[in-house]
Parts: structure tokens; C-alpha cells; sequence
């Protein structure tokens, strides 16, 4: 672009513009009901211009954003199109001969000719500006409160955003009142990614990363290989041998199967025989100088083997400790989250917003309003999971092996660091990967693209990154959050610490534990009710984020969900999974558990909630889920399932699109990142579990 010449005529693009902007005739119309229209572009900018220029160029007026339809329905996005300003930077002379040359009688010609493009662009570059202006006015049947327009304009490259912002601001309107927020230029960026600290960070991990994947999947199949001759060559030698073919198992190399995958068992100390499918190992022959010895760094560099983290991610297996309800639920919860999220995202960049207002009056419109439940359901099932481990594993003695010999406050406090400390090495290397990955993508947005982004993480993730990486970020105002959809995340990881504490003090003192549970329990639905009616919050179809930095993500008013799930995951292990219930009282329990999960998600359509009752649904909602949540696992993991009682499908194309992207990129990060992490921590950990090939 810099190419072309900036002047015509002996007058500058964008400082002959600028000096000579403001004129009183450049209000052609005086009347209130459309002096709107002069804030668009057409009209007050990039006419003039053309006249300031001596060259009056349409392509640059076509370019640019204008008053259209809807804007009564919300469509506050003129923004023009940024392609076709950066299309005029090239010439694009057609020659008479292509003008008349006659249709060659194909099926596309009267479309070509429709279509096809003529004339030339301006003799100096050009450049899209995206505008964001905020609109007031005293006459209310225009703007009832204020509106937030963007525009979209074709200027000349030499302009900045300064001098833009200059020119819009000396736009005059007899109804009117506006103020320049900011103003964008794609084609200026004022962003590049190499020279971000963030992104060299992360192109640095990712050059490692990728390295050891490489490295240690070369590794893992050049000893794959190593296995399966040594193999072949002793199931010859037992073929040809004349002697007892019964092998003493102690001469047996490092090497096993399970589930048809080799391993490599460095320590020779896992079972023959167990009970367990992830234990259940079959001993192969194999010479006596065939032994595979693995050092604990090679056991580490084949912890990024994408070979063995692809199959494990893909093992269909399940194991005793196991409840495989699970399994499904995160899958249809994770389904509803990303399609409430998809919604949340086209609403906002939607040019007729106000539909929105109409949809959720709609009936079906609830299933997406309340993807809010969505969450209440993985926090029951952390909370389910944890519970039922701990005390599963507790009962195996496993346990043992950390805290043996220990006094019982010593033996707590080594299992709760052990705990967290788990925890916190599984989750943070993908979860910081993910934050760089969000910062510098939205640094890019900010700068680089047409729209703004959704959330400023380009201005909060530099400075608050901390708190997402201590998972405290929601004991802060949501102004200052960090990746705000990482709400969760902080959450749960307080709730397992909360939750450690309970379980750790349940195998000595259990009845002191479940009493903190109640009071905990309790505290969060009254501190929740006080919550919304001091707010005098009322929840409604239209809005179910409102209140969000008081109610919704902050954890003294989500813990409930997890408690909940808690007791769950205890019914589950002092029951054994194996619960005898009349077929009756099963009917009973499902057409409850369906009543109250249909209630929630329709319940509030069309009502009108006075502050009191509003306090108490809000207090009692995500419980009452969370509840019916832990009947559907109780009931389907002890044999007392019915059909599928889930509403409806969601087919929409962006959504499964989304859906997909979704699941192949956490795909790409586990294998990359968390599979390795898992990996390396059982490697670390007391009772080790062999490589698989």
C-alpha cells in the first residue's frame, strides 16, 4: 500500500482533510427523526473527503459502513467492509476489450458479467478504520439510554487513528450527542507477535514440547520394536527348547501387556495377577539377557511418547474405581456449555440484537438459557469423584505408603500438600499454556482485527495472570479477571481444596467431618440467598449472568453443587455401587429427579419472581440440580436406569463446528501437556505404573 502516492492534485489525503473539515453546510437535512443518519460515513465523512480531494471515488464510499435496516433491532455494527478497502489498493482497469467481448455462453457468463468488478481505485492507499462511537440523545424515541455504534471506515492510509477520531468528533447533530470511545485500523496493526514477550514464551515451549514429543515417540517405537524381537526370538527358543517350557516368572524381562498394549515395567513389581482391568497383566516369555532396563530419565522422556498418550486418551477401558455414568454426562454437559457459549458470542456481534429479546421469551429458547445448570453438573461430578476415590483408595490402604508411621496430624498434612500439590502439577502446564495462548490472541484482536474482542484479556491477563495461576482470580472484581470463562477452574480447584480438608478429616474424626459439610453446605445457600436479595436480584430467562460478580462466580455461592456430589461420591463407596431398591421407589426417584430438572429449566419462563422468592430459588437451584445430578449416577451406576429423558438436539452447524474444534484442540493440549504431566507424576509417585508401547 505504501506504493501508491499519497497526494493528488497538490493536496495532501488525510491533512488537507483534516484542516479543512469542519463547515456549518455540512448539515444538508434539519429534521429530528432522521438527523441520525449524519453520523454515518456516507454523509458526514467520506463524501466530503472526496470533495476535499478533488476525487470523488465510490469505491471508498461503498467501502465504508452506513445507516442500513435494523437499527431499531440493535444493529449498532456499520462497519462497512474492510476487504474490499484493502481490494482498492489495487488497480483494476479493464480493457475495452474484455468490456465487449461477447458472452461465451456459459452456464456462470450472465453471473460473471453481474458480478464482475470495473474502474480503479484511488490514486493513493487506502485503509479501513473501525470506529466506536457512544450515542445519547434526550429524544427517547430515538435512543432510549445510550447505543454503542460501530462504524467502519475507508480512508485514506496516511490518516491515523488520531486524526479519524478528530474527524468524527467534529460531526455535528442538532438531536444527537456523541463521544469517540476508540478507533481501529486492521491495516495499521500496532501488534506483532515476535516482538511479544508472551508469545516467544510460548514459542519457546512449544519448540520443547515439540522436541520431546518427537523425541520420545522415535523412543518409544525404536523400543517397541526391541520388544517384539527379543519376543519372537524367546517364543522360538521355548518352541525349540526340550526342557520344562514353564518359565520361572522371576526370569521374566521388564516387558507385559495390558489390554494388548506392551509395557514396560522397570520395577518388575506389579501383579500377575489382580482383579483390576488396569492391573490385569499377562506375563510374555523372553530370553534372560533380553532385560530392558529404563532409567528414571528415560521413563520421563517417554512420559511425551504421543503413541502411548493417544492410546490411553483413546483406551475404552474401565476400571473398577471407575463409576462410567460419568463419562456421559461430562460429554452432554460439555456439549450444552459450548452451545450456550456460541450463542453468547453471535449475540454479540449479531446486526439485529434485539431478536435476542424475543427468542428468550421463547419456550424452547430455555434449554440455551439455562446451560447455567451445565456447570452445576461438573461441579457435582468433581465433587463425586473426589469423594469416591479418596475414600476408595483410603479403604485399599494406599494411602499408607505417604503417611506410614506418621502422627495423624503429620500423616493429614502431608496428604492434603500431596493432594493440592497433584492437582496443581496436572492442571497448571496446559492451563498457563492455554492463558498465553488467550493473551496474545486477544493482544492481536485489539489491535489487528475489524471487532474488538469480547473481553479485554489483552489488558488484564498481563497483569492479573497470577491469580489465574493460584486459582483465585474470583475473589477479585470480574473487571479485573483473567480469561473470565476460567471461572470454573478457580472454583473447583478451591472446592478440592475444601474438600480435601473434609475427606482427610473423615478417616479419623467422620462424624466432625460430616457436621462441617452440613454447616458449609448451609452457609452457601444462606450467604446466596442474602446475596440476592440485598441486590434485590431476580433471576430471569432474559439474563441469567446478571449479577455475575456477586452470585455467579464466586464460591461461597457455587459450593453447594460440590457438597453435593461429595455425598454422592460417599453413598457410592459405602454402598459398593450395589444398591437394592424397589422398582416402584426407582419410578418414584426418576420422575422427580425429571420433574425438578424441568422445572428448573422451564420454570422461569414467563414468571415473575417477587425479591423473596427470588432469593430463594436463587439459594436452593444449583443444589436442587446438582441433587438430581447425584440420583442419575446413583441410579444408573446401581442398575436402576430408563430410557434418556434429555430434550431435543442441538443441530446447528457453528455450534457443531465449535463442538468439534473444541474436542480436537483439548485433544492436541492433553497429549502435548497433561498426559506427559500424569505421566511423570506417577512415575514420581510411590507405587509406580509401567510405560505403555
Amino acid at each position: 500500500m505504501g506504493q501508491l502516492p499519497e497526494t493528488t492534485g497538490g493536496k495532501t489525503g488525510c491533512s488537507e482533510l483534516t484542516a479543512n473539515y469542519y463547515r456549518p453546510q455540512l448539515t444538508p437535512f434539519k429534521e429530528d427523526h432522521i438527523t441520525f443518519l449524519y453520523i454515518d460515513s456516507s454523509s458526514f465523512v467520506t463524501d466530503y473527503m472526496f470533495l476535499v480531494l478533488d476525487h470523488y471515488d465510490y469505491g471508498m464510499e461503498d467501502a465504508s459502513g452506513r445507516y442500513t435496516s435494523m437499527f431499531y433491532w440493535g444493529n449498532n455494527y456499520w462497519t462497512g467492509s474492510a476487504e474490499l478497502c484493502q481490494v482498492l489498493n489495487e488497480q483494476h482497469d479493464i480493457s475495452p476489450a474484455k468490456l465487449y467481448n461477447k458472452s461465451d455462453g456459459s452456464i456462470l457468463a450472465e453471473w460473471r458479467d453481474d458480478v464482475s468488478m470495473s474502474g480503479s481505485g484511488p490514486p493513493f492507499a487506502t485503509a479501513f478504520y473501525n470506529a466506536r462511537l457512544l450515542i445519547t440523545t434526550d429524544q427517547q424515541q430515538l435512543v432510549k439510554t445510550r447505543r454503542t455504534l460501530h462504524l467502519g471506515l475507508c480512508l485514506p492510509y496516511s490518516c491515523s487513528r488520531e486524526q479519524v477520531g478528530a474527524l468524527l468528533g467534529a460531526v455535528r447533530s442538532p438531536a444527537l450527542r456523541h463521544a469517540v470511545m476508540a478507533v481501529r485500523s486492521p491495516q495499521h496493526g500496532g501488534y506483532t507477535y515476535i516482538a511479544d514477550p508472551t508469545f516467544q514464551v510460548l514459542l519457546g515451549v512449544c519448540c520443547l514440547v515439540g522436541a520431546l514429543l518427537v523425541s520420545a515417540t522415535v523412543y518409544d517405537m525404536r523400543l517397541g520394536r526391541a520388544v517384539r524381537r527379543r519376543r519372537h526370538a524367546a517364543n522360538m527358543a521355548a518352541d525349540t527348547s526340550h526342557t520344562d517350557h514353564k518359565l520361572d516368572i522371576n526370569t521374566l524381562d521388564a516387558i507385559t501387556h495390558v489390554g494388548g498394549k506392551s509395557m514396560y515395567n522397570v520395577n518388575n513389581n506389579i501383579a500377575i495377577s489382580t482383579n483390576t482391568s488396569e492391573e490385569r497383566l499377562t506375563a510374555e516369555t523372553a530370553s534372560q539377557d533380553g532385560h530392558i532396563k529404563l532409567s528414571i530419565w528415560s521413563e520421563l522422556l517417554l512420559s511425551f511418547s504421543m503413541k502411548a498418550n493417544v492410546l490411553q486418551i483413546f483406551d475404552q477401558s474401565v476400571g473398577a474405581d471407575t463409576v462410567p455414568v460419568v463419562h456421559g454426562l461430562r460429554s452432554l454437559s460439555m456439549v450444552w456449555v459450548i452451545f450456550g457459549h456460541t450463542c453468547i458470542v453471535v449475540f454479540k456481534y449479531a446486526d439485529n440484537t434485539a431478536l435476542r429479546a424475543i427468542l428468550e421469551k421463547s419456550f424452547w429458547f430455555q434449554l440455551i438459557i439455562s446451560a447455567v445448570y451445565s456447570v452445576d453438573t461438573f461441579f457435582c461430578l468433581g465433587g463425586m469423584l473426589v469423594s469416591f476415590l479418596y475414600f476408595r483408595t483410603s479403604a485399599k490402604g494406599k494411602l499408607d505408603l505417604l503417611t506410614k508411621g506418621r502422627r495423624t496430624l503429620t500423616s493429614g498434612v502431608i496428604q492434603f500438600f500431596g493432594l493440592i500439590g497433584y492437582r496443581f502439577a496436572r492442571l497448571t502446564a496446559p492451563y498457563l499454556f492455554m492463558l498465553g495462548v488467550v493473551e496474545v490472541t486477544m493482544k492481536w484482536f485489539a489491535h489487528n482485527a475489524v471487532f474488538e474482542p469480547p473481553a479485554p484479556d489483552h489488558e488484564t491477563c498481563p497483569q492479573f495472570w497470577w491469580r489465574n495461576l493460584l486459582y483465585i482470580n474470583t475473589l477479585f472484581p470480574v473487571e479485573q479477571m483473567c480469561m473470565l470463562w476460567s471461572w470454573y477452574l478457580s472454583d473447583d480447584t478451591q472446592f478440592y481444596a475444601v474438600s480435601a480438608i473434609l475427606l482427610i478429616l473423615a478417616t479419623s474424626h467422620f462424624k466432625l467431618s460430616v457436621g462441617l459439610t452440613g454447616v458449609f453446605f448451609l452457609s452457601s445457600l444462606v450467604t446466596t440467598g442474602y446475596v440476592s436479595w440485598s441486590s434485590e436480584h431476580v433471576p430471569s430467562t432474559e439474563d441469567p449472568f446478571t449479577q455475575f460478580d456477586k452470585i455467579y462466580d464466586k464460591p461461597w455461592t457455587r459450593l453447594g453443587p460440590y457438597l453435593v456430589g461429595m455425598a454422592t461420591g460417599w453413598i457410592l463407596f459405602k454402598t459398593n455401587l450395589k444398591i437394592r431398591m424397589n422398582r416402584i421407589w426407582a419410578y418414584v426417584g426418576w420422575a422427580v429427579c425429571t420433574a425438578t430438572l424441568l422445572f428448573l429449566i422451564f420454570g422461569l419462563y414467563r414468571a415473575e419472581l417477587s425479591v423473596g422468592a427470588a432469593a430463594v430459588y436463587s439459594a436452593l437451584s444449583h443444589s436442587l440440580w446438582a441433587a438430581c445430578i447425584g440420583w442419575i449416577i446413583i441410579a444408573c451406576s446401581t442398575g436402576h436406569t430408563i430410557a434418556d429423558f434429555f430434550v431435543e438436539l442441538f443441530k446447528f452447524v457453528l455450534f457443531l463446528g465449535l463442538t468439534v474444534l473444541s474436542y480436537f484442540f483439548a485433544f492436541v493440549i492433553s497429549v502435548a501437556f497433561e498426559a506427559p504431566m500424569v505421566t511423570m507424576l506417577k512415575i514420581l509417585a510411590p507405587q509406580k505404573k509401567p510405560h505403555r508401547v
